[in-house]
Parts: structure tokens; sequence; C-alpha cells
């Protein structure tokens, strides 16, 4: 039984060889859903409780939503399709819901494949690093 969820743990540990920024030291996490829609997510240190943070599917909310990856970005990821590519952004939730906001300009993308993610910041789009997560529904 500890074997098999040691082996379950090790699928889902997500690799960022840079870290992300501000946690350049921390190399692994574990990404795993908060809700049975599969659109929050919590990626969380693999070896620590900090930091952790709440992940979001954006597809769902921004419906215009489309990063466009560079080819250097694209070259971190190696040889893979593009379809490989998870695509989640961080959101930061407030205590009144309606003040939460998603991060649009800095992504978190992952190979789903290889497990090897990246937080990559979109030079040349005009995406908030601070949209109102309920903006639309507003």
């Amino acid at each position: 039984m500890d074997n098999q969820l040691e082996k379950q743990t090790k699928q889902n540990i997500i690799h960022f060889e840079e870290g992300i920024p501000g946690f350049e030291e921390i190399k692994d996490y574990l990404l795993y859903h908060e809700d049975d829609d599969g659109i929050i997510w919590n990626l969380q240190a693999a070896n620590s409780e900090i930091p952790s943070f709440v992940v979001i599917d954006p597809y769902p909310i921004v419906s215009n939503y489309s990063p466009e990856l560079t080819p250097d970005d694209l070259r971190y990821f190696g040889e893979t399709d593009a379809e490989n590519l998870c695509v989640l952004v961080v959101a930061v939730i407030k205590p009144d819901l309606k003040d939460s906001v998603i991060n649009l300009k800095a992504p978190i993308v992952i190979d789903v494949n290889s497990k090897k993610a990246k937080q990559i910041i979109l030079e040349n789009s005009d995406y908030p690093i601070r949209y109102k997560l309920f903006q639309e529904k507003e």
C-alpha cells in the first residue's frame, strides 16, 4: 500500500528546472485537483508545506485566453507537441471572493508527459497580472 501511494505521489511531481520566480531553490511540486471539474488545482512544494499555490485552468474563465509561447519557451520543453502542454494560472483568493484575481501574464506551463514545468512571462501580450476571477460573471 505504501509503495503504491509513493508511486502515485511521484507521478504527480512536477519539476521546474529554474524553480518558480521568488522560489527558485524549490524545483519539485505536487499538483493535484481541488475540485471534481479539474478547474481548481493546488501546486505545493513536494518536500515542504510552503510554498503552496492555488492554480486554475484559465480557459473556462477567460474564453479568449490564448498565450503565445516564444521559440525559446518551446525549446525548454524539448520535443513535445503543443497539445501535451497544460496551461494553468496562479490565483490569489481573497476573503471576499469577488476580489480574487488570477495572473494571466505569467502562466505555468506543464508538459503532461515529461512533468517538466515553467512559469512563463508572456512578453508580447496585454494580459493582466491581476485579472478578476469573477469578472465575466458579473
